[in-house]
Parts: structure tokens; C-alpha cells; sequence
């Protein structure tokens, strides 16, 4: 299986969003605004340490948000608080938290970081958002309903999308009753029976 790219993202949009849980070999991913993305590459402050025997854990903060970072073998290199450091690594959840697992972690300088978010603000500028991206007045938090919404639209590679698919994919209460409201109002339609589709 080829390996994803690790995309570059501020913290609070990847802890925003919805992480869809796939089984087998197939990588698990945090649904954001920008489609769903599976590594990372992130950039930001060390501002708390927890060190086990044999795994250590930090928060992540980037100036948007923090993240915990864990580790569950110790690293090469010492980390300390106040480093500044670069990590690419995969997105994992625990409960309702999502974080990340690093593949590599290098501490940077000031000038990195900059460096980092002007690429950041560049990428928003050009990147292509979902189609079913709130408006920038609504409220921060995504809702269920556009939660699934989200979830349809990248789970649908042109067929339409099982509801079953839906609510395996997607901790949400009462998903399929918020789905059939989703048909009732027009949102989404019912290709099929227990088939779904946002048409453009």
C-alpha cells in the first residue's frame, strides 16, 4: 500500500475535525476541511513532558492549538521543555482525543517555524476546500450533521455511500436517524436503498 503524504496543517483544524476509523490495512484518518488526512507534518512549541519507563509523551503547541504527541518507545534524542521541533508523524484517537504517533521528530529554530506557517498560509489560499464546507460565520465546532456530511463526501468515490458505511465510520449518536433527516430535507439523497449521495 503506498504511503500517504504527510500533510502540513495548523493544530486546531486537524483536532476539528472527525476521525474515521477504517479496518484492516487501510489507514485511519481525521476528516478536515481540506479532506481527510491520515500524516502529518507539524510544527510547534514542547510545552508540557510526561516521561514513562519505557515511553514519553509531550503537548504540542503550535499558537492555533496543542496536541499530545506519544511515543511508546523511548526516542534517540533527549526532548526538553521549550523546544521548538518539527514532527511528521500518523494521527491516532484515544476516546474523544485525537493525537499523534511521530515518525520523526527534529528540533528547529525560530526561523523553521516561521517558515512553516507562511507554506501554511499559502496552502489555504490554493488548497481545495470540501464542497460542504461551513461558512466562516457559523459556529467553530463542526455539528453532527455537518460532520456527516463531510463523511459522505469523502467516503463516496462516485457510486454514492451505504449509510451502514456511515455509521461505522463516525462516532455519532443517533447517525442514522440524523442521515434520514439529512434525505427528508434535501441535503442528501437516497440513491438506492441504504445508499447515499450529495449531488454538486
Amino acid at each position: 500500500m503506498k504511503r500517504k503524504t504527510a500533510r502540513k496543517i495548523q493544530l486546531n483544524e486537524l483536532l476539528s475535525g472527525t476521525y474515521i476509523k477504517r479496518p484492516g490495512w487501510e489507514p485511519s484518518g481525521v476528516l478536515t476541511k481540506y479532506g481527510e488526512i491520515t500524516r502529518v507534518n507539524v510544527t510547534g512549541l514542547i510545552v508540557s513532558l510526561s516521561e514513562g519507563e519505557d515511553s514519553l509523551s509531550f503537548l504540542l503547541d503550535d499558537g492555533s492549538g496543542n496536541i499530545t504527541v506519544r511515543m511508546f518507545e523511548k526516542p534517540d534524542q533527549n526532548h526538553s521543555l521549550g523546544d521548538m521541533v518539527r514532527i511528521i508523524g500518523r494521527v491516532r484517537e484515544t476516546g474523544n482525543s485525537i493525537y499523534v504517533v511521530p515518525e520523526l521528530i527534529k528540533k528547529i529554530d525560530k526561523k523553521w517555524y516561521n517558515v512553516h506557517n507562511l507554506e501554511l498560509k499559502l496552502l489555504k489560499r490554493t488548497a481545495k476546500k470540501l464542497p460542504v464546507e461551513p461558512e466562516a460565520d457559523e459556529a467553530m465546532e463542526t455539528g453532527p450533521y455537518q460532520k456527516i456530511l463531510n463523511v459522505i463526501t469523502i467516503l463516496d468515490k462516485g457510486e454514492g455511500v451505504d449509510v451502514q458505511e456511515v455509521v461505522n465510520n463516525i462516532k455519532i449518536d443517533n447517525c442514522e436517524n440524523i442521515v434520514q433527516n439529512l434525505i427528508e430535507e434535501g441535503e442528501v439523497f437516497e440513491i438506492s436503498p441504504g445508499k447515499v449521495k450529495i449531488l454538486e
